[in-house]
């Protein structure tokens, strides 16, 4: 079994940017991605998804052996020229870790997703 490393450079997404926001008892730096605006992400009933696509590189770079880029629905990406579709960004890059390594990560659950309906930040 193989386990693998992925960095993901979340201000390569298109639009996104970052910002102070001041909430009710703390001012914190955080990431706005819009997501109407982007290619790959869509807001589902659970949660809100990046859908992303390791392509495997022929030269590898660094360490990583793939790249990451949005995974476009296949309309979409029909549609797209293929300079259009050797423009859309790479978002970051994977490779295999040693077994030795601990792994690190979560799941977002339905709980963590911020309610727009309410106009004050949740910190």
């Amino acid at each position: 079994m193989s386990n693998f490393s992925i960095s993901i450079d979340l201000l390569k997404i298109q639009g996104a940017f970052l910002r102070n926001l001041k909430g009710k008892t703390a001012t914190k730096k955080c990431i706005i991605i819009p997501v109407e605006e982007h290619q790959g992400l869509y807001v589902g009933e659970k949660g809100c998804y990046l859908n992303l696509t390791a392509i495997e590189m022929r030269e590898p770079k660094y360490r990583d052996t793939h790249c990451i880029k949005p995974n476009l629905p296949k309309d979409e990406r029909e549609a797209m020229t293929e300079e259009e579709q050797r423009a859309l960004p790479i978002l970051g890059g994977l490779h295999a870790i040693e077994a030795h390594q601990q792994e690190v990560g979560g799941q977002v659950d339905a709980s963590q997703i911020i309610d727009t309906s309410e106009d004050d930040l949740p910190f």
